[in-house]
């Protein structure tokens, strides 16, 4: 067997969608609490909320991604903080979740700074977006009928199928080939199939066009039959973003927003990993690397200047070497013309900054060898083996985490309580999200306004008041303002 992915799975069919599908959140969920994963994995309960997503960091990660996504793809609001702004207004204030009208002040000073900060850093590589005719052919941007290649999503068989309850979904095995009839193979039961090669009914007998239709049952250790079919397991994904360089090379490219830019994880993170993998299977193209852009969930602010106008020299104030040298020029004629002290303190916000970006915008080249590609095709088949084991047993994982990152942690302590009653009721926020979904459906996406022609585009001018205005609100209403506190979240 290919490390990297098996013979037999080498034919990748577009937006083809199976009931049960790992992502690299699965993985990731399932090292972190089991009992959680248990409560979200297709492999098991499949729970979704009801409701629009009330955690303010994924909400805040979604609203960053929009915008950026429009912005590189078909560009349809011409500045991605009309995206933001399109994206706030798609839900009902009551349906926004606590700190959303701050998050989207801060959003609308993150991308306002993105947007110079892209421009000049962009200027070595030349990335752009990727787009695809129908056949999936590269073509010119904005060509008709074309689409940009963002938000890609991809499906990838893993080589591995289940035994899968025909009424209930119900997983009962891993399917082993050729093992039909075959008792001993599986300890809960065995599997027979039946080849069906023609319809019989009342007065006729209708002969199947092309392959027969084969059924199978499992039978369990107490002799129940019950009607299964076996159900392939996908590596489903949605990539932020393909590019081209300068030099032909294609990159995949994602976006984080937290709390400060994390470069130690880029080595061994798994979703470059797997990404890598699975992009040049879903693409049938050589991938060069990931693009790792991480958006600090802060605000860069002007230089400060004293009451006498002078500039500053506070080393804590949030501003960047380009802002300070552009006022220094205005001030002074040139840097060079300028006291000591701002020359002094305009050199160590430049050490502060690299070719790879500032403290509120970076990004980070990351490869990975072929070596690493087949290791991550081997772990996670590791990881999915052991998902579907029948002894696994679902224990919780609590961490000082729990408190912002899992909507089960009310319940997971009902659970350990043997609270029925108020389990139950719990569940009730929760519905079991339909398994041939891709898991990438945001409800939200059917509310936003789109504009039809440039007519319809919101002044910029209404989109910066308007996050004047929420500013404002909170800096008197300062009590409103807690739900937007970042803490101890991962990137989103």
């Amino acid at each position: 067997m290919n490390a990297i992915i098996p013979e037999s799975a080498t034919i990748v069919v577009p937006n083809v969608r199976s009931k049960f599908t790992i992502r690299t959140s699965d993985r990731r969920v399932f090292r972190r609490c089991l009992r959680k994963w248990d409560h979200t994995s297709s492999l098991r309960q499949n729970l979704a909320s009801v409701g629009s997503e009330q955690n303010i960091n994924f909400w805040f990660g979604s609203a960053i991604h929009f915008a950026l996504e429009d912005y590189h793809g078909y560009n349809r609001f011409k500045d991605p903080r009309r995206a933001l702004y399109a994206y706030y207004h798609a839900f009902k204030s009551d349906d926004l979740p606590m700190g959303a009208d701050a998050c989207y002040e801060l959003g609308i000073a993150m991308l306002s700074y993105y947007l110079t900060w892209h421009e000049r850093h962009n200027e070595q590589p030349g990335f752009t977006t990727i787009w695809f005719d129908d056949k999936m052919n590269v073509v010119q941007p904005f060509t008709p009928g074309a689409t940009p290649a963002v938000e890609q999503s991809f499906n990838i068989p893993l080589d591995i199928q289940v035994i899968t309850d025909a009424v209930t979904d119900t997983i009962y095995a891993v399917y082993t080939p050729g093992a039909e009839y075959r008792q001993g193979t599986y300890d809960t039961g065995y599997l027979t199939k039946k080849v069906i090669n023609a319809l019989y009914g009342d007065d006729n007998v209708v002969e199947i066009d092309g392959e027969p239709i084969e059924e199978y049952v499992w039978t369990d250790t107490t002799g129940v039959k019950h009607p299964v079919n076996l159900v392939p397991i996908y590596y489903h994904g949605t990539m932020d973003k393909l590019v081209i360089d300068r030099f032909g090379r294609w990159w995949i490219a994602d976006y984080k927003t937290a709390k400060g830019a994390d470069t130690n994880k880029l080595d061994t993170d798994d979703q470059i990993s797997a990404y890598c993998w699975a992009a040049e299977l879903w693409f049938k193209h050589p991938i060069y690397g990931f693009v790792y852009i991480q958006l600090t969930k802060d605000k860069v602010q002007a230089p400060k200047r004293l009451k006498s106008g002078e500039l500053s020299v506070d080393k804590k104030q949030k501003t960047t070497y380009g802002l300070l040298k552009q006022e220094l020029i205005a001030d002074f004629g040139s840097v060079q013309a300028a006291p000591s002290k701002l020359i002094q303190f305009l050199n160590a916000l430049a050490e502060k900054e690299t070719p790879e970006g500032d403290r509120f915008v970076r990004w980070d080249f990351v490869t990975r060898d072929r070596n690493q590609i087949e290791s991550t095709y081997e772990n996670i088949m590791g990881e999915v083996r052991m998902m579907l084991s029948k002894d696994l047993y679902c224990y919780p994982n609590p961490t000082r985490d729990c408190i912002w990152d899992c909507p089960f942690r009310d319940m997971c302590v009902a659970i350990d309580k043997k609270d029925d009653i108020l389990v139950r009721e719990m569940m009730l926020q929760w519905k079991q999200r339909p398994r041939t979904e891709d898991g990438n459906i945001d409800d939200w996406r059917k509310d936003i306004v789109w504009p039809e022609s440039d007519e319809d585009l919101v002044s910029m001018e209404t989109i910066m008041q308007t996050a004047e205005e929420l500013n404002i609100e909170l800096n008197e209403n300062p009590e409103d303002a807690p739900g937007f506190q970042f803490a101890y979240e991962e990137e989103c």
